[in-house]
């Protein structure tokens, strides 16, 4: 036991006294006829058959031993009956002595005397015993030798048992008891019963259970109750922590194709699957059924450039946010602004493994309702009501083993969550970051760019400044053209790519990469422009409506020219001209019929129309679902025609 814990020590010397109590217990049940099947009263049926063979053993010295004469020989010649019974007491119980001391009327005090001498030796000796046996299993324990250990705790055992024995009859003796009860005392020292009041005094010598025992009992269930409560108690708050981090990594589910076929008597012109929303070869892992809607508390407001601050928002009660999301992903707030409810969408800048709070960074845009009002008149401990999250242009390190993200502006936010996520995870892969802003004053996160690239030895951070006279700028000047590409990241051709920016870098950048030879399907792409921020005003067409722009040779749509078609709005009974280069929600807006709307990209699903006649094509439809598209469900910020239309609304 050298180096064990006391806790182990304890344990192991309890485990040994109640090996030892539960050897001699079946030892003495043996020698007395006794089995557990047998009642408590077959005892004095066992004794006699015991007295029996030691009746027989008196008439055959030769075959009895040294103690043949323990039971018919006179109070002299006793002594040598009750040494061989000593043997038997301090080892294992022989039959003939302990029925002889029940027939005995006395002892003469010499032999009393006798007896105690033996006793003391014996329990010199084996207390002897003892020692070494102990230090034996010590020894062996610390050497992890179990044979050894085994074989040291029988010689505990037996010479516990012979100790305890010859301690039971001294006091016997020194108490001046009978023969009788010094067998019926030993009998309960090796059954572990503690005598009651006043049954050492008993003629029948009854058993019987004390309050030690129901007590200890008592004690011992109240504890293994309590063990098993806090038990209990870890449990759940392990499963708590287990859904509340699955929550944070929700089980992939797969994505369904951005891009369907157009309907039928419609062109056969196919939009590119090179937008922001193309579907992925590796599964997502949210699905738009989760959702969330309700409010948020803005419990901090940072100042990150002049025109840009973020808003962090957490549970009303401080508690985890009721929802999960991925890098990238967006949520949509609705807040009523003199009298009527606008909604925007802003993608969500905070780590998707950090689950105590959301935080959304949102640039002042010029004429932009929503943002505007955010910056001037939200502050901390305001309500918000937002839905979300929604957006497929999400990065989790699962979709390729390096990447490549391209941002100019605020369109850092999608990115910037990326890699806090992917620092979160200790993700392995090569993050290159290739970033274009107006000035060094409007470059965002740069501080803590900055710290995270001392941190993380995978990120890599170019930047370019467009202006960049007067300052302590060092880096690079102008725009991000396919030279400053190649010098900031190694084999571009073979990286998986995020782009995202306002419209007009966002089209630069798409054929400058393709230029690059990085193929179509590894550019995954995400617009930010004044769209999200502003309403466009009753009866001006949005045409600068933030949208991804493709080439226009591949962009499947009708060549623009002068409306062949009109769109009838059946619940507002309006009918208007649809031209082929307008979206029925843009058509909607130039009428004065209100349709809602959010991101203007086609991932939130608010602008979500039921399509009555007509057919129309989409060049994203990543918040429609199956089920959307059997209804006839359409996004009205998507949905152009070259043929007549009509929607409810």
């Amino acid at each position: 036991m050298f180096g064990l814990p006391l806790r182990c020590r304890a344990g192991l010397s309890a485990l040994v006294v109640l090996t030892s109590q539960l050897v001699a217990n079946a030892a003495l049940a043996s020698d007395f006829g006794l089995g557990r099947a047998h009642p408590t009263g077959q005892v004095a049926q066992g004794w006699e058959l015991a007295q029996a063979e030691d009746d027989h053993a008196a008439h055959h010295p030769a075959a009895s031993g040294s103690a043949g004469g323990a039971a018919g020989a006179p109070p002299g010649g006793a002594t040598p009956g009750m040494m061989g019974g000593m043997d038997g007491m301090m080892g294992r119980p022989r039959k003939e002595f302990y029925p002889a001391l029940m027939e005995m009327p006395s002892l003469s005090a010499e032999q009393r005397s006798n007896l105690e001498i033996q006793a003391r030796e014996r329990i010199s000796a084996e207390t002897d015993r003892l020692a070494g046996a102990e230090m034996d299993l010590r020894h062996a324990i610390a050497g992890s030798d179990i044979v050894a250990a085994d074989q040291a705790a029988r010689r505990l055992r037996e010479s516990l048992n012979a100790v305890q024995s010859g301690v039971v009859a001294l006091r016997s003796l020194h108490e001046g008891k009978p023969p009788q009860q010094i067998a019926q005392a030993w009998f309960r020292s090796q059954m572990n019963l503690l005598p009651r009041q006043g049954a050492m005094d008993a003629d029948d010598g009854t058993p019987g259970v004390s309050w030690f025992h129901v007590t200890t009992m008592a004690l011992l269930v109240l504890f293994s109750l309590a063990m098993l409560a806090v038990y209990l108690a870890r449990m759940r708050r392990a499963n708590a922590l287990v859904d509340r981090l699955t929550r944070a990594a929700v089980a992939p589910a797969a994505a369904a194709p951005l891009v369907s076929p157009p309907a039928a008597g419609v062109p056969n012109d196919k939009p590119e699957a090179t937008s922001s929303q193309e579907t992925d070869r590796h599964p997502r892992r949210v699905e738009a059924s989760r959702s969330w809607k309700g409010k948020l508390r803005i419990c901090a407001i940072y100042q990150e450039t002049p025109n840009v601050k973020t808003f962090r928002l957490q549970a009303p009660d401080g508690g985890a946010i009721p929802f999960a999301f991925l890098p990238g992903q967006f949520l949509t707030y609705a807040i009523e602004i003199d009298g009527q409810a606008v909604r925007r969408s802003y993608t969500i800048a905070s780590s998707a493994a950090q689950t105590a709070y959301v935080e959304t960074t949102i640039k002042r845009e010029d004429g932009g309702l929503l943002s505007d009002y955010m910056h001037g008149h939200l502050k901390e401990g305001d309500l918000v009501e937002v839905a979300g999250p929604s957006g497929a242009f999400t990065f989790t390190g699962v979709e390729a083993d390096s990447v490549v993200l391209i941002g100019g502006g605020v369109g850092i936010t999608p990115l910037m969550a990326a890699i806090r996520y992917l620092s979160d995870i200790a993700w392995p892969g090569q993050i290159y970051l290739v970033y274009g802003a107006q000035t060094t004053e409007q470059f965002i996160f740069r501080d803590e760019l900055e710290y995270l690239q001392r941190r993380m030895n995978n990120l890599h951070v170019a930047a370019t400044m467009v202006r960049a006279a007067g300052t302590s700028w060092m880096g690079s000047e102008g725009q991000i053209t396919a030279e400053f590409l190649t010098q900031a990241v190694p084999d571009l051709a073979r990286r998986r790519v995020h782009l995202c920016g306002p419209p007009g870098m966002m089209d630069a950048l798409r054929k400058t990469l393709i230029g690059l030879g990085v193929p179509r399907e590894q550019i995954k792409t995400e617009a930010f422009g004044p769209a999200r921020g502003a309403v466009p005003p009753p009866g001006k067409v949005a045409a600068e409506a933030q949208m991804p722009a493709a080439e226009a040779s591949n962009r499947g749509a009708a060549t623009v020219g002068p409306a062949t078609a009109t769109i009838r709005f059946a619940t507002s009974d309006k009918v208007v001209a649809l031209p082929p280069d307008k979206s029925v929600l843009e058509v909607a807006e130039s009428a004065g019929v209100s349709i809602d709307y959010s991101c203007r990209v086609g991932v939130c699903g608010v602008c979500k129309t039921h399509l009555l006649q007509g057919s129309v094509t989409m060049e994203v439809q990543d918040a429609l679902t199956a089920d959307d598209k059997a209804n006839g469900l359409i996004l009205a910020c998507q949905a152009k025609s070259v043929g007549d239309l009509v929607v409810e609304a």
